[in-house]
C-alpha cells in the first residue's frame, strides 16, 4: 500500500529535524508557502504537521505558526533488569549505593545532572488501595510523591506515586522522613531496613489520556497518551510490600522486556 502523502511530507520534515536541518524554535514553512511549492493540498499539509506535533517534534502555536520543538530525551525502561539490579544493589555499603541509581543508570545522566522532589503524607487508604494490601479502608499509609528531572529539560521524565504501610515504614523513621529523598539504594534497600526482602514484583502497563494536571506538569502536547505502570512488589512473605503508580509521557518511554523461553529438548 503506497504511503499517505500527508506521511510522506510528515517523514521528509521528521528527518529535517533529528539531523538539525530545522532546528529547535525554528518556524516550519507556512502552509500555504508548502502548498505553492507543490507538497500537497491545504489538507495535506494540516494532517502532516498534526502527526509531528503529536510525535513531539513540534508545537502549534494557533494563529502564529508551527515551530521546531526541543527533543526531549527518550528512556527506555527494562523492567527486569532494572528491578534486580535494585535488589542487588540494596546489599551493598551507602557510598556505593550512593554512587548512582536507577533514573541515572537509564538515562545515561549523572547524579548533578538530575533534579530530585518528594512529597510525603500520612492518609487512610483509599478504597482500591486498601484492596491491593488487603487491610482494613481506616489503614493508615505513608504516600509519597515523586518527581526526577532532567536539569537541561523543562518536564519530569515521569509522576510516580508509592504506597507503604504506615505502621511498617514507621519501624525505621527516616523512612518518613522526604529530606533523605534521593535515599541510596532506592525503595529496595529502603524496605530491606524494616525487615523486608522484594520476592517477587508485578507490572502492569496501560495507555490512557493524560489528566489537565498531567499535561501541564509533563509538558504534553496535545493527542500525546501517558502510560500508566502499576507497580505490585511483594515480599517474601507473602504481602504486598509496596505499591506504586508511575505515570509516563507515551512519547518519551519505551518499554523494553527480554524474555528468555526454555529450549526444547531434542533426542
Amino acid at each position: 500500500m503506497a504511503t499517505p502523502k500527508w506521511r510522506q511530507l510528515a517523514d521528509e520534515l521528521a528527518e529535517r529535524i533529528r539531523t538539525g536541518d530545522l532546528t529547535e524554535g525554528q518556524a516550519l514553512p507556512q502552509i500555504r508557502e508548502l502548498t505553492a511549492a507543490g507538497a500537497g493540498s491545504t489538507t495535506t499539509v494540516q494532517a502532516a504537521y498534526r502527526a509531528l506535533e503529536t510525535e513531539g517534534l513540534v508545537r502549534i502555536v494557533r494563529g502564529r505558526g508551527t515551530y521546531v520543538r526541543r527533543q526531549r530525551s527518550r528512556v527506555v525502561r527494562e523492567s527486569q533488569a532494572r528491578y534486580q539490579w535494585e535488589k542487588d544493589r540494596a546489599l551493598l555499603p551507602e557510598e556505593e549505593r550512593a554512587a548512582t541509581g536507577v533514573t541515572e543508570r537509564e538515562t545515561g545522566l549523572d547524579t548533578p545532572q538530575l533534579e530530585f522532589h518528594a512529597a510525603y503524607d500520612v492518609i487512610p487508604a483509599p478504597p482500591e488501595i486498601a484492596r491491593f494490601f488487603g487491610v482494613a479502608p481506616d489503614t493508615q499509609m505513608l504516600h509519597r510523591r515523586f518527581r526526577t528531572s532532567s536539569r537541561e529539560e523543562t518536564a519530569p521524565i515521569g509522576l510516580i506515586s508509592s504506597w507503604l504501610v504506615y505502621d511498617q515504614a514507621s519501624r525505621n523513621p527516616a523512612l518518613l522522613d522526604s529530606g533523605r529523598e534521593p535515599w541510596p539504594g532506592g525503595t529496595a534497600h529502603q524496605l530491606s531496613t524494616i525487615g523486608i526482602e522484594i520476592d517477587r514484583i508485578d507490572d502492569r502497563i496501560g495507555a490512557r489520556p493524560p489528566t489537565a494536571d498531567e499535561t501541564r506538569l509533563l509538558d504534553l502536547d496535545p493527542g500525546t497518551a501517558v502510560l500508566i505502570l502499576r507497580k505490585f512488589s511483594y515480599s517474601t512473605e507473602g504481602p504486598l510490600a509496596e505499591y506504586s503508580e508511575v505515570v509516563l509521557p507515551g512519547d518519551r518511554h519505551e518499554f523494553l522486556y527480554r524474555i528468555p523461553l526454555e529450549r526444547w529438548s531434542r533426542p
